[in-house]
């Protein structure tokens, strides 16, 4: 059914932002990248304090820059097509991989898809735990 179909692209998008969410959250602690963030504020990346507090520090043009980012995606190379699987975008192939694009095989895949779904659905519990261990403690 149609709405069956929303809620799985849902699904997809959702646990897709929140596998990538929750690397972004545990990559900082081990890794920071060199240079200013924001040199007119002479905000380096280093400065930028891990979990929540990150959201109080960053400058509001760069989350305007990552709000046109994620809105350029979503309306051009990352749409949803009628005619597509849910979750599979034009010209992103196999695992997101772009120039390697050809259309999804729910048969062939079905593994493949599967644990994409289940590992989706572990990492929208992930980030909502650590944000959760980060804001009470």
């Amino acid at each position: 059914s149609e709405t069956f179909r929303r809620r799985r692209i849902s699904e997809i998008k959702n646990g897709r932002v929140a596998m990538i969410a929750c690397m972004g959250y545990i990559a900082p602690e081990y890794f920071r990248w060199p240079g200013y963030c924001s040199p007119s504020t002479d905000l380096k990346f280093a400065d930028i304090p891990n979990g929540i507090q990150a959201l109080y520090k960053m400058p509001a043009e760069a989350w305007a820059q990552i709000g046109v980012f994620i809105a350029f995606l979503e309306l051009f190379p990352m749409r949803q097509e009628k005619d597509a699987l849910p979750g599979d975008a034009p010209n992103f192939g196999r695992l997101g991989v772009p120039f390697f694009s050809s259309k999804a095989d729910p048969e062939k895949n079905r593994r493949g898809l599967e644990a994409e779904i289940n590992n989706g659905r572990l990492a929208m519990v992930a980030i909502t735990g650590m944000i959760s261990q980060n804001a009470f403690f």
